[in-house]
């Protein structure tokens, strides 16, 4: 799932259970535009978007999540299991001179280290959104 983007996989899997776009709009409480719009990559959703489109088109939460926040996906690394943290995270909030030389502050530290700890696409957002916080976005 991870090789193909967002869109197409909703696309995907709208075709395989043989529901329209409108179908799909109705049961995620949006308009039939807006998903084309993700489908075409042209929208990016939110998380509550992306939960009721989970649920709709019956996909793991977690991987639609990432697919949609691939910035996530890669700052976790590839791998699904185990709290679904990389290596490379879980060294760099245990290596403070690494953080130092990155230039990592305190509320960016713990809110990577909220992001290590995430064990479902709802934590991860959770902890996205702080991180997102500590970076004044």
């Amino acid at each position: 799932m991870a090789d193909k983007s967002f869109g197409r996989i909703v696309e995907e899997r709208r075709h395989e259970l043989g529901l329209t776009q409108e179908m799909v709009a109705k049961k995620v409480n949006v308009k039939a535009n807006y998903i084309g719009y993700l489908e075409r990559g042209m929208r990016h959703p939110s998380q509550k978007v992306v939960e009721k489109l989970s649920t709709a088109l019956k996909l793991d939460p977690q991987d639609l999540y990432l697919l949609a926040n691939p910035k996530v996906r890669n700052l976790l690394g590839s791998s699904k299991g185990g709290g679904g943290t990389s290596g490379g995270l879980q060294q760099l909030l245990k290596d403070a001179a690494a953080q130092k030389q990155a230039g990592i502050s305190g509320a960016e530290r713990d809110a990577l280290s909220q992001l290590s700890r995430a064990n479902s696409a709802a934590n991860a957002a959770k902890a996205v959104q702080a991180l997102r916080s500590a970076l004044g976005k």
